[in-house]
């Protein structure tokens, strides 16, 4: 396999990155495709279509070892089969997202709606075709009976942000990005960063409300790890 591109992402690590595609429209990104697969010809036509298909690879996986089952978030501590779920620890580590096609500029796809990291590796883009890829009266198993908590996203006089930034923090942080099955994480009033690409946001958690602290300039420790990549991909 090969990466056609990297993905410049808003989201500079995991942490903070939506759970599923689509959670937070606001969510920005790009995606320059390498000149060795032409994209002058090969984009061609592609700029007609609302939404596409990103294959990407998971780089920043940290798992060594195959795990049959998982925890998803949602199930508060009950386990699933792997292939039960999204979960980006696979054996094969490869991401399936749609997203929203802003437009396409030159050899570069602009993006919206996304929930991969800042220099994710994308194997293919193709084109969401609601013909044939909305089906209708389909099931979502354990998904469907599991609602995803949301909270309320306040922010602090000191939390000094745009209200483009304000709109995509709201969004963000809704999801209640914490994980449920560390308790430390779940304490009332504990502060937590989320460090996008732009900035790194300070907040905390209590009861059902999410609290933005402060908003302050990045640093270098703000962007992601480039992770291991496999020779292939490059």
């Amino acid at each position: 396999m090969k990466a056609i591109g990297f993905l410049e992402s808003c989201f500079a690590e995991k942490f903070g990155a939506p759970r599923q595609p689509g959670l937070v429209p606001a969510a920005a990104a790009r995606l320059k495709i390498r000149k060795e697969f032409i994209p002058e010809q090969s984009l061609k036509g592609l700029g007609e279509f609302s939404h596409v298909w990103l294959l990407s690879y998971f780089h920043l996986n940290t798992n060594k070892a195959f795990k049959s089952t998982v925890h998803p978030p949602r199930l508060k501590g009950k386990t699933v089969g792997v292939f039960a779920s999204r979960s980006p620890h696979r054996p094969s580590p490869i991401g399936l997202s749609v997203a929203k096609l802003e437009r396409v500029s030159g050899d570069t796809l602009y993006l919206s709606g996304i929930d991969l990291v800042d220099g994710t590796p994308i194997l293919d883009v193709k084109p969401y075709i609601r013909s044939y890829d909305y089906v209708p009266h389909s099931v979502s198993g354990w998904a469907g009976r599991a609602p995803a908590p949301t909270l309320k996203v306040v922010f602090s006089p000191k939390a000094n942000a745009s209200g483009k930034l304000k709109a995509l923090l709201r969004q963000i942080l809704r999801q209640d990005l914490r994980n449920p099955r560390d308790r430390s994480q779940l304490q009332d009033g504990r502060e937590h960063e989320l460090r996008l690409k732009d900035c790194v946001v300070t907040f905390e958690v209590r009861g059902k409300s999410a609290r933005v602290l402060r908003v302050g300039s990045p640093s270098a420790k703000a962007y992601a790890k480039p992770g291991r990549v496999p020779r292939e991909l490059l």
